[in-house]
């Protein structure tokens, strides 16, 4: 009989306990506090998910359903839908397991489905922090900080943090992190990161991310990635990079830059490399230095930087599919010409051009027949140039350019060329106007004459 009687007191008890459980959380329409302890909840206001709540000071609650203002902070254990706005700072998750051992969190968690998050605004002056994922926005005046994932907007005075995979807008007036991914946009006054793949932009002074996604990745994806800067870094990079230096282990996409640098290994097996486009290309393969003459200068030289488009990791680096080993290039050019007095043609010249160069194949692999590969070469491309007149460097604008293609056959392990050009000279001053070019036609617009003719070069390729 005893033993039914304990079981009868158990059972009362575990019901009241299962109970408390249940009702451990309650709703409530409206608080208001003046601080943590002194509130219409009582002391233990952290059971209360509160429709709309007013903070004088600070206050806590499990969670504000659709508003919650408070004149330094509001402090949520769980979850909360809605908009949240603080003098000093809004707080999701703090003190949610607070003297809990990690079996309790655990358990807790899993029982509970307990979860702190952000379904909604928050705004404060210094500091917005959600301890699990975010859906909605966020506007600080200093940081915004998530422990998970974001969704959303972040907008923060110094800086973003959103600790695994963000899918929005991140704008911050110093840095921007997202630790597992970007899918959208990071603008920061210095520094944008994430240490794993961008689909989207990046938009500072220095941005690092380890993947750039792009119809070259592997597998290919529809989603394309930028990144705009003074220095940008990508370790495999299949979108786009615009700034002064920027740099990539494996670019298989496109450099536009001062100085540029890739990895010099040819990619795996169906892969193709990028496009550098810059003054200077580090790792550079292809590179030439050219001499020649053209209608305009005696003189010009050649030496260009750039990579291989479809080279293999072969003994002749010869492609395993295409007909022609394929090079984009860089080049720095240099013009001069002696009798200028005489022909009225400018003194000297310097520019930049890009060229795409192919070269015949006939075996990619070292056979009897391999020296016969890159017996002649086909190239085109355009080119810019300053034109001079004196020895002095001309301050007018005085602008030439062309679109050029060329055809070379080796000759003593060196190529003799010939090419055909288009030309067009810009120029602000008459009396430095093209005059006695073939085929030669001059017009003028307001301050600016303008000089088109065809043209002529021939050379030869070191």
């Amino acid at each position: 009989m005893k033993y039914c009687y304990l079981l009868l007191i158990v059972t009362y008890f575990s019901n009241i306990n299962a109970q408390v459980k249940r009702l451990r959380y309650q709703d409530r329409s409206f608080q208001i506090s003046l601080v943590p302890g002194v509130s219409s909840n009582g002391i233990n206001e952290g059971w209360y998910f509160n429709k709309f709540s007013i903070n004088l000071l600070s206050g806590v609650s499990a969670g504000s359903r659709h508003l919650e203002l408070a004149g330094i902070s509001n402090l949520s254990l769980q979850q909360t839908t809605g908009i949240q706005i603080a003098g000093i700072a809004n707080i999701i998750g703090a003190n949610a397991f607070i003297n809990l051992t990690l079996r309790e969190e655990r358990n807790r968690i899993v029982e509970e489905e307990f979860k702190s998050k952000l379904t909604g605004i928050q705004i404060s002056g210094i500091e917005n922090f959600v301890r699990d994922d975010m859906v909605g926005g966020q506007l600080s005046g200093v940081f915004n900080i998530v422990y998970g994932s974001s969704l959303g907007i972040q907008i923060a005075g110094l800086g973003n943090i959103s600790n695994k995979d963000l899918t929005g807008l991140q704008l911050a007036g110093f840095y921007n992190i997202a630790v597992k991914s970007v899918g959208g946009i990071q603008i920061a006054g210095f520094i944008n990161s994430t240490n794993g793949a961008l689909a989207g932009i990046q938009l500072g002074m220095f941005n690092k991310n380890t993947v750039m996604v792009g119809k070259k990745t592997t597998p290919p994806v529809k989603y394309r990635s930028l990144q705009i800067g003074l220095i940008n870094k990508s370790k495999l990079m299949a979108g786009t990079q615009i700034g002064l230096i920027n740099i990539s282990r494996e670019m298989r996409g496109t450099q536009i830059g001062l100085i540029n640098f890739f990895k010099a290994k040819p990619p795996s097996e169906g892969q193709r490399s990028g496009i550098p486009i810059g003054l200077l290309n580090i790792s550079s393969t292809g590179g030439f230095l050219r001499l020649s003459a053209d209608e305009l200068f005696l003189l010009n030289v050649d030496k260009s930087t750039g990579n291989c488009y479809n080279c293999s990791n072969t003994p002749y680096r010869m492609p395993f599919d295409d007909r022609y080993q394929k090079f984009n290039q860089n080049v720095l050019i240099f013009s001069y010409n002696p009798e200028f007095a005489q022909n009225a043609r400018p003194l000297w010249a310097f520019g930049y051009a890009f060229e795409r160069i192919k070269y015949n194949k006939v075996t990619m692999f070292p056979m009897r027949s391999g020296p016969q590969n890159k017996t002649h070469f086909f190239s085109w491309g355009a080119k810019v140039q300053h034109l001079n007149w004196s020895k002095n460097l001309e301050k007018a604008f005085n602008i030439r350019t062309a679109v050029i293609g060329r055809i070379g056959k080796v000759w003593k392990k060196k190529y003799l060329f010939v090419g055909l050009s288009l030309n067009h000279y810009l120029s602000t001053i008459k009396e430095q106007a093209l005059g006695n070019q073939l085929m030669m036609i001059n017009s003028s617009t307001g301050i600016i004459n303008h000089n088109t003719w065809p043209g002529y070069l021939v050379g030869i390729q070191l």
